[in-house]
């Protein structure tokens, strides 16, 4: 889902935010499955970016990772071809929403905001487009799914985990779809017989 800015706003450098968090509870020093699928498309992202957008020197990946495994994810993004100088990490958000306000509060403080690309697993789409919709409207940022191939149990504790919370613009779009329906409905009714 791609959200666009107000237009007297314009981009200035781009922002890719890796969402690395290890939720299994044996959480150790290596690096789960999917999350060294995240980090592969994080840094094929970040090849595409440099080569190919003029403002690609201004270019910054921001990780959202537990403590244990950041380590031996900064190494993995080095070996991927991405400077030291140019990743930066944040422990605190231990959920998408909250790395969203995370982001939102790092990225305030500049003139003109960047083009941003969340990389997760493709099942925190549903997640994603919350979070955007409620918090991150007006500012341009795209989603990136990595696969996870883990069991459908660990996955389906993750999205408990990660559910999204319904904010005013979830109601604003059901109310909206409401009313539409509503008018459809009265144009076009079902009763064929009238």
């Amino acid at each position: 889902m791609f959200y666009c800015m107000p237009q007297p706003h314009f981009t200035d450098g781009n922002l890719i935010i890796l969402f690395g968090v290890n939720t299994e509870s044996e959480a150790s020093v290596t690096v789960p499955n999917y999350v060294e699928e995240r980090i592969r498309v994080c840094v094929d992202l970040y090849g595409i970016v440099t080569t190919s957008k003029p403002d690609r020197s201004n270019t910054l990946v921001l990780v959202i990772v537990d403590t244990i495994t950041s380590s031996a994810i900064k190494k993995m993004l080095i070996n991927g071809g991405i400077r030291e100088d140019l990743i930066l990490f944040a422990d605190s958000p231990k959920s998408v929403e909250q790395s969203f306000d995370y982001v939102l509060n790092f990225i305030k403080k500049r003139a003109n905001p960047p083009y941003m690309y969340f990389v997760g697993s493709d099942w925190h789409k549903d997640t994603y487009d919350s979070a955007v919709l409620s918090k991150m409207k007006g500012y341009q940022i795209r989603f990136e799914g990595a696969p996870d191939y883990r069991p459908v149990d660990s996955v389906s504790k993750d999205k408990e985990r990660n559910a999204p919370t319904k904010g005013m613009g979830y109601y604003k779009d059901k109310l909206k779809n409401k009313a539409v329906d509503m008018v459809i409905n009265y144009i076009f009714p079902d009763d064929k017989n009238k």
